[in-house]
């Protein structure tokens, strides 16, 4: 006897056992499971999306990217997609992609300061400190004691010769209890001045 096709039904049972196969680091098996969502309903994003993430956790980032981009086709209002994505590119060293990318998620999410953390790293690794400066804070307007974009502007100004104001965010680091961050900030601060020395 022939199996019926899959229904979106067992699209969900499919995407439900990826996801859950893939918070517990199974990624292959999460990768087939996820993959069978998707031939069960070729439509649903949010399956593509989970794709994304499991390929991405096992390295396979140029995977990833082909699944975070067929989940924004389906669904282009879906951030965590192009966080995703972003980051990916980032990480792949395409950072106009990424500029590109967070610019378009941040026009549906304004008012997360993940997303501008994000653009501020993209900028900064292309080597454009005004607009990576102009990102954190904007972060810090959303959230003032946001500690990545606090730890990220340190870096900017360390990198554009303002050591004063780096050290200005190590204290404010210290402030917010963030004594990991304010000492990777210090060292720096301390490496860069043994090195101008």
């Amino acid at each position: 006897m022939r199996r019926a096709p899959d229904s979106p039904g067992d699209a969900l049972s499919h995407l439900e056992e990826g996801v859950r196969l893939t918070e517990q680091g199974v990624f292959a098996e999460a990768i087939v499971e996820l993959k069978q969502a998707i031939r069960a309903d070729p439509n649903c994003a949010e399956a593509q999306l989970q794709l994304g993430v499991a390929l991405y956790k096992m390295g396979r980032r140029n995977e990833a990217i082909k699944a975070y981009l067929a989940a924004i086709e389906l669904r282009s209002d879906l951030v965590s997609a192009y966080k995703n994505l972003g980051v990916a590119y980032d990480e792949l060293g395409h950072f106009r992609h990424a500029l590109r990318v967070y610019t378009k998620a941040i026009v549906l999410a304004a008012n997360n300061p993940e997303l501008r953390n994000d653009l501020g790293t993209a900028y900064f690794n292309i080597g454009s400190y005004l607009e990576a400066t102009k990102a954190y804070q904007q972060a810090l307007k959303i959230d003032p004691n946001n500690v990545r974009a606090h730890f990220s502007l340190g870096l900017v100004y360390l990198d554009v010769d303002e050591k004063e104001l780096a050290l200005e965010k190590h204290v404010k680091l210290k402030e917010l209890d963030e004594n990991e961050f304010a000492f990777q900030l210090l060292d720096k601060i301390q490496r860069q001045g043994r090195r101008a020395s």
